[in-house]
């Protein structure tokens, strides 16, 4: 890849972390947000013109036919869009019809793990489309997850589903977690004693990972915001009915 051939959509602390990933690696991105930034492009069309993949990481299914559509205006015919939103399956198979109407190929990229990992280069990616596309994309996933994992997961749809599955076992557990937290505090229990325990249990590697902020009970600069996750709830809730401790979780998140 040379320098041109990708651009970043979506400079939030994720879409920089994977930027900086791709130009360490020795593709500097063309780079694109929101709040305009120094050397970044005017827009997503600026941004893809001349761009062979174009990635896109948006928080939601709005912002990505948002931005979509203006890199429809300025994108090549053929150009590969990597969606790394998290959004409802039928919600990628509409953008993937929006790409491909305006003549741009499309796979959806959904990414677990977070800041740290992306440094490390230990994402696991989950990557849906047709498989010469995926194959393509891989050019700039493999940069992100060579120490992770790349699982090639079918068509489009297929990988936000099982990104999906995999949020709301994270979120069940983070409500979880809080509910046994604030039962601990409410029983006068010394708050190291319940983290302790709770390291030790089944919520072992949640409470492990995030037992030092948890005991300082620091809960600014996530590497994953809880608004996020409580979204991620509610687009699972709001598209399978019969869950109602989805619905329940969001709710207890979002407060």
């Amino acid at each position: 890849m040379s320098a041109a051939d990708v651009a970043v959509c979506g400079l939030g602390r994720m879409g920089t972390a994977l930027a900086e990933a791709l130009a360490e690696a020795g593709t500097a991105p063309v780079t694109w947000n929101r709040t305009p930034g120094p050397g970044a492009a005017a827009s997503p069309a600026e941004a893809a013109r001349g761009a062979r993949i174009v990635v896109l990481v948006l928080f939601d299914a709005a912002a990505s036919h948002d931005v979509l559509a203006q890199v429809r205006e300025g994108a090549a015919p053929g150009t590969l869009v990597v969606n790394c939103a998290t959004v409802a399956p039928g919600e990628s198979r509409a953008l993937a019809d929006e790409a491909e109407a305006g003549g741009l190929r499309y796979v959806e990229a959904p990414l677990i793990g977070s800041v740290p990992k992306v440094r490390e280069g230990g994402l696991r990616v989950l990557a849906g489309g047709a498989p010469e596309d995926v194959a393509e994309a891989e050019r700039v996933l493999r940069v992100w997850s060579r120490t992770g994992e790349l699982r090639r997961t079918g068509p489009v749809g297929s990988a936000t589903a099982l990104k999906l599955v995999a949020n709301l076992g994270l979120g069940l557990a983070a409500a979880g977690l809080r509910e046994a937290l604030a039962y601990g505090a409410a029983l006068g229990v010394p708050r190291a004693d319940v983290i302790a325990t709770l390291a030790a249990g089944h919520l072992a590697p949640f409470v492990v990972a995030k037992g030092e902020r948890l005991a300082r009970e620091e809960y600014g600069h996530a590497d994953f915001t809880v608004a996020a996750l409580a979204k991620d709830l509610r687009l699972v809730a709001s598209q399978t009915p019969g869950l109602p401790v989805a619905h329940a979780a969001a709710g207890l998140l979002a407060r």
